[in-house]
């Protein structure tokens, strides 16, 4: 069965925008998953609804053995939310607060 992640990405970060040195194992794995995600999109242009397959693979293990699917992604139409699905698993979920943090690639305002 597929989870249904709902991240803000703030959550995971200290009062410097950084992962805290003491973050546990697994809070970190789905920081730097969630976060692959996050790179990838806001490091192309991509329009508002427009679905892409992105580089990051699926973290779920079914079964015990590595789904292998490869995420989908797009931002929300109406907000900055990034929607993500793995085709394989299911396993699917939406990113908020991630404007800002390291894993940010639009360019900077000039």
């Amino acid at each position: 069965m597929a989870d249904m992640w709902v991240t803000d990405m703030r959550h995971y970060l200290n009062e410097f925008g950084e992962l805290p040195a003491d973050i546990p194992s697994p809070a970190l794995k789905l920081a730097l998953f969630h976060g692959s995600i996050i790179a990838w999109m806001t490091g192309i242009d991509c329009l508002d609804g427009q679905t892409t397959l992105t580089n990051v693979i699926c973290r779920r293990n079914p079964k015990r053995r590595p789904c292998g699917g490869e995420i989908l992604a797009c931002f929300e139409a109406t907000s900055e939310v990034i929607i993500w699905e793995c085709p394989l698993c299911g396993d699917n979920g939406r990113i908020s607060g991630w404007e800002g943090t390291s894993w940010d690639r639009r360019a900077p305002d000039a």
